[in-house]
């Protein structure tokens, strides 16, 4: 089966990043776990912020839709402020090809010989999901992504704290570990159109320089009039602050562009 332009679509958008069995985890009961306001809460999300020039990394993704599912293999490289690239594997043979920059999104499939470029706000206005640079680049290093400047509200619910706000119809929930403050959690809910977007966070391991990355994440996409997307993404080999060579070109033979 190829690996279709939607799918690659979707892979882009989030940033790609979670896995298919989760590590088993350790909640705090719900006496374990003391109020803190939200200015202590938000300013241990932003202690947690992991901090990268470079970042590289190998994904296992299972990914399901309404109509199909599929296994593969995606190697990443991201650098700050300019530019994200992946490449997608099928039996160990590269399947797409993409590069994201701060405006367009370049596609090449090389099992169709086909490519296509669009802008970023294109797949916002299509797909009504978080699409800027700076939004993709956020998720994939496994960082708040905040809905506005508004402060949050907070509480302690499901053995967790609990911060969430509401703006023109959205409303932004972001649900975090009650003893170490690591995000659990964040979840997007267009009341509007009954759309949600929600990626959960798992296993998280010290990197060379210390910070705490999250390995395990699940996507999910859900609404009335939208395709119900489910994504595991399994993260390994995790290098950051280490120059790579991006090397994109989309091929001037037997290439066909398609929109």
């Amino acid at each position: 089966m190829q690996v279709s332009f939607k799918i690659t679509f979707y892979l882009f958008l989030i940033g790609l990043l979670v896995a298919s069995c989760k590590s088993k985890k350790v909640i705090p009961t719900e006496q374990d776990i003391s109020e803190k306001s939200t200015t202590f809460l938000l300013k241990a999300l932003g202690k947690n912020k992991v901090e990268a020039e470079w970042l590289t990394a190998k994904a296992k993704i299972n990914y399901e839709d309404d109509n199909e599912k599929i296994k593969f293999t995606s190697y990443i490289r991201m650098r700050k402020d300019s530019v994200i690239w992946f490449v997608v594997k099928k039996a160990g043979v590269e399947a797409v090809r993409a590069q994201i920059t701060t405006d367009s999104v370049y596609i090449i499939n090389r099992q169709a010989k086909e490519y296509t470029i669009k802008d970023l706000d294109f797949f916002e206005t299509k797909y009504n999901m978080p699409s800027s640079f700076e939004a993709i680049q956020t998720i994939l290093l496994g960082n708040v992504l905040y809905l506005s400047n508004l402060k949050p509200d907070s509480e302690i619910k499901n053995n967790q704290h609990h911060l969430y706000v509401e703006k023109d119809n959205v409303r932004a929930e972001y649900w975090m570990d009650g003893s170490t403050y690591q995000l659990n959690e964040m979840k997007f809910s267009d009341v509007r159109n009954d759309q949600t977007f929600k990626m959960t966070f798992d296993d998280y391991k010290e990197l060379e320089d210390e910070q705490i990355f999250s390995y395990f994440r699940n996507l999910n996409v859900s609404g009335k009039n939208t395709n119900n997307i489910d994504m595991d993404i399994k993260l390994s080999d995790v290098k950051i602050n280490e120059p790579k060579n991006i090397k994109f070109e989309i091929p001037k033979k037997r290439y066909k562009r398609v929109d």
